[in-house]
C-alpha cells in the first residue's frame, strides 16, 4: 500500500512537473551558440563577448552565451542555414549574405546610398528595413535583433596607381566579393571588378594577381594589405552594417523578462561595438600613414555620379522604391 501511494505521488508529480514546464526544466541552463564570422578581437566580435556577459549575468543563470568567433561554426551563409534550423540560436553577418535568404537585403550595400554614418544608422533602424526584416522572419524563420552594427566605410586602395576619378580606373583588376551589388559597384568605379576569396586576397595583392581591393580601414590594416599597396583613396563609396539575427522560434519562445534582458545587452553591443569601430578608423589610417600609404583624397562627387544608376539594377531584387525610400531617410 505505502509502496503503491509512492508510486501515485511520483506520478502525480512527474504530470504535473511536465504541465508546468517543471521546475528543473525552469531551472536549467540553456546554452546560447552565438556565431561571428570576424577575430576574437575585432570591435564585431568584442560586442558579442560583451552581449554575452550581459546575458548571462542578468538572466538568472537561465542563459549562457556562448560566442564563437572566426566562422568556427561555418560561414556566414552556412550559419543562417542553422539559425533557420534551430541548430545555432544567433549570428553576426553582413547584409550581402542575409540578402541570400531575403534580397532586399542587398539594397543595404549599395554604393554612396548613405549621405553619412547618422544616415546609415537611421536607415538601419528605419520601417524599410523592419519591413525587409518582417519577411525574412516570415519566409526563414529568422529574426533580425539589430542592424545597426557598424562594420565600418570601405575604401579603395591600389599597388602602384593613385587613383583621384573613375577615368583613372580603367583597365585596372580591383578585387570585390562575389556579391552582385559589390561587383556592379566597383564596375560603376571604372574599375574591372575580379572575384577573389577573403583567404585568398593578401596573395593574389602580393603576386600582382589584382591591382587593388576596397575595404574598411580596420580590415586595410588588420590584414596588412599595406604591404602590397601603396596608395589609399578615400572614396568612402559603402558605408556598413553588419545585423545580429536569431532563430525566430528560440527568442520568441523566452519569457517577457528574458526578451528585455536580450535586447538591453544587444542596445550595449552595438553601442560599444560602434565606438570602437568609429574610433579604429581614425586610428588604424594614422597608421597606414606611418606604415608608408600614401592618402589620396579623391574626386568623391565624380565617383557618386558614376554609380548613381546602381539601384536601377537591382529594382527587381529589392523592389522599385527601395532605395528611394533610403535615400530619404532623414
Amino acid at each position: 500500500m505505502i509502496v503503491l501511494l509512492a508510486l501515485v505521488l511520483v506520478f502525480s508529480f512527474t504530470v504535473s512537473s511536465f504541465a508546468n514546464g517543471g521546475q528543473e526544466q525552469g531551472d536549467k541552463t540553456e546554452v546560447v551558440k552565438f556565431s561571428t564570422p570576424v577575430a576574437p578581437d575585432h570591435p564585431n566580435n568584442v560586442a558579442a563577448l560583451k552581449f554575452a556577459e550581459i546575458v548571462n549575468a542578468e538572466s538568472g543563470g537561465r542563459l549562457k552565451v556562448e560566442v564563437f568567433p572566426a566562422n568556427q561554426l561555418g560561414n556566414v551563409k552556412d550559419v543562417i542555414e542553422l539559425v533557420m534550423t534551430g541548430s545555432v540560436h544567433m549570428y553576426m553577418g553582413g547584409t550581402s549574405e542575409t540578402s541570400l535568404f531575403q534580397p532586399e537585403f542587398a539594397v543595404m550595400d549599395c554604393p554612396y546610398l548613405f549621405r553619412d554614418y547618422d544616415h546609415l544608422m537611421k536607415a538601419a533602424e528605419s520601417d524599410v528595413v523592419q519591413e525587409i526584416s518582417d519577411k525574412l522572419e516570415k519566409n526563414r524563420g529568422v529574426k533580425i535583433l539589430t542592424a545597426q552594427i557598424y562594420y565600418g566605410t570601405r575604401h579603395l586602395t591600389t599597388r602602384d596607381k593613385a587613383i583621384y576619378a573613375p577615368s583613372d580606373l580603367e583597365g585596372m583588376l580591383v578585387r570585390a566579393p562575389d556579391q552582385p551589388v559589390y561587383l556592379e559597384a566597383v564596375r560603376a568605379m571604372g574599375a574591372t571588378p575580379t572575384p577573389v576569396a577573403f583567404s585568398d586576397l593578401y596573395m593574389a595583392l602580393k603576386q600582382g594577381v589584382v591591382d587593388g581591393q576596397e575595404n574598411p580601414i580596420p580590415t586595410i590594416y588588420t590584414y596588412k594589405y599595406y604591404e602590397a599597396q601603396k596608395y589609399i583613396m578615400l572614396t568612402g563609396h559603402m558605408r556598413r552594417v553588419n545585423v545580429i539575427g536569431a532563430s525566430s522560434v528560440w527568442y520568441n519562445s523566452l519569457s517577457e523578462d528574458l526578451k528585455k534582458v536580450v535586447d538591453k545587452a544587444i542596445d550595449e553591443a552595438v553601442k560599444l561595438n560602434n565606438d570602437l569601430t568609429i574610433k579604429q578608423e581614425a586610428d588604424m589610417l594614422k597608421d597606414l600613414k606611418e606604415l608608408g600609404m600614401e592618402v589620396i583624397e579623391p574626386d568623391v562627387q565624380a565617383f557618386f555620379e558614376a554609380a548613381k544608376d546602381v539601384p536601377a539594377k537591382f529594382e527587381k531584387q529589392w523592389g522599385k522604391d527601395t532605395a528611394r525610400r533610403i535615400a530619404e531617410i532623414r
